[in-house]
C-alpha cells in the first residue's frame, strides 16, 4: 500500500483504474482495510469497544460485494459509524452523501424520538429558505428517522448509540453530493416541506470570493475566514485586514466558516501575529506502524512572530462548522491569549490526516495518524468554548447572538 500525507479535509474524487480483466477479491480488500485501521488509525481507541462489533456486522456485507465500487459504498457506511469526519474512503460518486461537515448546513440533535434543529449555517440555502433552530425534523428526502439512519450507516438504529444516530442524521441533512434535498419539519404546530439546493452549490458560489472579510463594529474589528485555510491568499488578506483595523480597540476572529479545514502553511503565519516570541500552539503525537499512539512522545507545533503584532484583546468565534485546521487555529488562539472562545463545540475532525492507497480495492483511505492536543494536554476534540452558545451560527430568529456576545465581551473589557 502507498501512503501520502494530505493537509485538508476534502476527499479527492479518484478515478478507478480497475479493468474488466481484474479479479476483485472482497475478502482480501476487507482484510486490508481493517488491518490498516488497526495499524495506522491514531483514534482507534475511541471506538475500540465497538470495533469488533462493527467489523462483525459489516463482514458479511463487505464479502458480498462484487466490485471495488460496491466495496467502497459498503466501507463508507462502515466508517461513518466511527463518528469521525476525517475518516473516509474514496472514490466518491454522485449518489454518495456529502463529505461532512463541508457539505452540511443544518445541525440537529436527537431528543427522545424527535430530531431538533439546533443550528443553521449562516448564508446557506437552508438559512435563506427560512429553516431555523427549534424546528423538528419529520423526514429527510422522504425518509423518516429510522430509515434515514439505516441509509447512512448501513445498520438499524437498534445497533447504534444515540451519538452514532445523531451523527448519521447530520450527514443526511446535508443530502447527497450535488443533489437537491427535501426536508419536512414541524414548527408552531404546522408542518412545512422545504426544497433545498445542493449544499455544495453555496460553497462553490463563494469559492472565488474574498478569503477573509473584515469590518469595524462599534470600535471593534471583526475578521471572518471564509473556508479557505488551505489558500495562501488567506494569509495576505488577513494581514491587510489587521492593518486596516489597526486603530480598533479589540478584535473578533470568526472561524465559524472553516468546515473544509486547511493546512499549517496557512494557519501558522496567521497565528504568528498574536505572539512576540516563538511559542507552541498545539501538541501532537504521531502514529507509527506497529506502535500504539499513546506510546509516542508529545511534540510541539510552534509559531514564529509575524509583523504586525496584534497588541489588543481578542476573542474567537467557533462552532459546528469549525473543522480541522479551523479547530487547530481555535485552540492555538486560545493558547496564545484569547480573552474568550465563544460558540458551540466544534466539528471534531480527528487528528492530522494522511491518505493510504488500498491496493486490493483500488480505494483511498483517509485517516488521522497524528493525535492532536491543546497545549494544556487536552485532546483537541474535547476542547469546549469558554462561553457556550448552543445556536452558534444563527438563532431561532436568524440572528447572530454569538457576534453580539463577543462585542459585549470586548466593549466591556
Amino acid at each position: 500500500m502507498k501512503i501520502s500525507s494530505i493537509p485538508a479535509l476534502l476527499l479527492l474524487v479518484v478515478s478507478s483504474s480497475y479493468s474488466n480483466d481484474d479479479v476483485f477479491d472482497s475478502k482480501l480488500a476487507w482484510n486490508e482495510m481493517v488491518s490498516t485501521l488497526r495499524s495506522d488509525y491514531a483514534y482507534l481507541d475511541k471506538v475500540e469497544h465497538d470495533f469488533k462489533n462493527l467489523t462483525d456486522l459489516f463482514y458479511v456485507k463487505a464479502l458480498a460485494t462484487k466490485s471495488p465500487k460496491e466495496f467502497v459504498d459498503v466501507s463508507q457506511s462502515f466508517l461513518r459509524n466511527f463518528q469521525d469526519p476525517h475518516l473516509n474512503i474514496s472514490p466518491l460518486d454522485p449518489d454518495d452523501y456529502i463529505v461532512y461537515p463541508t457539505g452540511s448546513d443544518i445541525y440537529a440533535e436527537i431528543k427522545g424520538e424527535e430530531i431538533y434543529i439546533v443550528d443553521v449555517k449562516a448564508n446557506s440555502s437552508a438559512y435563506e429558505q427560512g429553516i431555523r433552530s427549534g424546528m423538528i425534523v419529520k423526514s429527510i428526502d422522504g425518509l423518516a428517522f429510522q430509515r434515514t439512519i439505516e441509509a447512512v450507516t448501513g445498520l438499524s438504529a437498534d445497533n447504534l448509540s444515540k451519538e452514532q444516530q445523531a451523527y448519521a442524521i447530520n450527514i443526511a441533512l446535508g443530502g447527497k453530493r450535488y443533489q437537491s434535498r427535501t426536508l419536512t419539519v414541524s414548527t408552531d404546530n404546522e408542518v412545512k416541506t422545504y426544497n433545498l439546493d445542493p449544499s455544495y452549490d453555496r460553497i462553490n458560489k463563494f469559492k472565488h470570493g474574498p478569503k477573509v472579510t473584515h469590518r469595524e463594529i462599534n470600535g471593534i474589528g471583526y475578521i471572518r475566514f471564509n473556508n479557505a485555510l488551505g489558500d495562501n491568499d488567506s494569509v495576505t488578506e488577513f494581514r491587510s485586514a489587521i492593518k486596516i483595523l489597526e486603530q480598533t480597540k479589540g478584535l473578533i476572529i470568526d472561524l465559524r466558516n472553516t468546515p473544509s479545514g486547511g493546512n499549517t502553511g496557512v494557519a501558522e503565519p496567521i497565528l504568528g501575529h498574536f505572539t512576540k516570541t516563538e511559542r507552541p500552539y498545539q501538541l501532537y503525537k504521531t502514529q507509527q506502524s506497529g506502535q500504539h499512539y499513546s506510546d509516542a512522545s508529545f511534540e510541539k507545533a510552534t509559531v514564529f512572530p509575524q509583523a504586525p503584532f496584534i497588541d489588543k484583546p481578542f476573542v474567537v468565534l467557533a462552532g459546528r462548522w469549525t473543522g480541522s485546521m479551523g479547530e487547530g487555529m481555535t485552540i492555538g488562539l486560545d493558547a496564545l491569549g484569547a480573552k474568550a472562545i465563544l460558540g458551540a463545540p466544534m466539528a471534531d475532525l480527528l487528528g492530522g490526516i494522511k491518505q493510504i492507497q488500498l491496493t486490493e480495492s483500488n480505494a483511498t483511505l483517509s485517516l488521522g495518524f497524528e493525535r492532536l492536543y491543546h497545549i494544556d494536554g487536552r485532546f483537541r476534540e474535547d476542547f469546549e468554548p469558554t462561553i457556550f452558545i448552543k445556536s452558534a451560527d444563527t438563532d431561532e430568529k436568524g440572528g447572530d447572538i454569538t457576534l453580539l456576545k463577543a462585542l459585549e465581551v470586548l466593549i466591556d473589557n
